[in-house]
């Protein structure tokens, strides 16, 4: 063991064993990889920028599930619709969510359109995530390849103060 200092993550990373070449598997449990498609070369670059730009005003955090993010209180006969609206929060996630530094409270969703969000398949899933996001009242934006442009429902004045919130 080497005696120059490694700090905490360091001192972290030295209490897992490094991988053995074939990974024990549980009863029954198929092989698993990870996902090639986990993020794009497009969201990769873009989440180093939003790193940049954001800084120390808020966390940058990577898809995110919107099953961990929305809520949808109640049950079928006080929220009509709510199973229906379940099932597609369940299956869904967003590019990018910037939280609060030291809250991690949800400020700015913000969706990466790439070539394929011009599939027809895939605005209708856009339209159904915009709605769900609007619906909580947690503002969102959609950026382009070439520039932002901000989301026709969400106006100016809900996004700027996220941006420019001060750290305490």
């Amino acid at each position: 063991m080497s005696s120059q200092p490694v700090g905490c993550l360091g001192f972290i990373f030295r209490l897992f064993p490094q991988p053995s070449a074939e990974p024990p598997r549980g009863a029954g449990l198929p092989k698993v990889m990870i996902s090639n498609r986990f993020v794009t070369s497009a969201e990769a670059d873009f989440f180093r920028v939003l790193q940049r730009v954001v800084g120390p005003r808020g966390h940058v955090l990577a898809q995110v599930s919107l099953k961990q993010l929305l809520f949808l209180p109640g049950n079928y006969q006080s929220n009509p619709g709510r199973a229906s609206w379940q099932n597609k929060v369940d299956k869904r996630s967003i590019d990018f969510l910037i939280c609060h530094p030291a809250t991690l409270k949800p400020l700015l969703a913000i969706e990466l359109d790439e070539p394929s969000h011009s599939r027809p398949e895939r605005q209708s899933r856009d339209a159904e995530v915009e709605g769900l996001l609007i619906a909580a009242d947690l503002p969102f934006i959609r950026v382009l390849a070439g520039g932002i442009r901000e989301n026709s429902t969400t106006s100016s004045h809900r996004i700027s103060p996220h941006h420019n919130h001060d750290v305490d």
